[in-house]
C-alpha cells in the first residue's frame, strides 16, 4: 500500500476509554459508555469500544487521587 492511499483511507473508529473521544457527528465530547458501545450524550451516535472489557473490570477509569 502506499502512502496516498494509506491517508486516504478511513479509520474505523472506536470509543477508547481513558482517552479524550469526540464525536465523529456532532463533535461532542460527553459520551454514555455500555458494554460494548458508547454512545454520544449529544447526538445519540454510537461507537464500539476499542477493547472490551474483562469480567468485574470497570468500564471506565478511576481518577487519580
Amino acid at each position: 500500500m502506499n502512502a496516498p492511499a494509506a491517508l486516504t483511507s478511513a479509520a474505523p473508529l472506536l470509543y477508547w476509554p481513558g482517552e479524550t473521544n469526540r464525536c465523529p457527528q456532532c463533535s461532542g465530547k460527553s459520551w454514555h459508555v455500555g458494554r460494548a458501545a458508547a454512545e454520544c450524550a449529544g447526538c445519540g451516535h454510537p461507537l464500539p469500544l476499542a477493547r472490551q472489557p474483562e469480567t468485574g473490570e470497570p468500564v471506565w477509569e478511576p481518577a487519580a487521587q
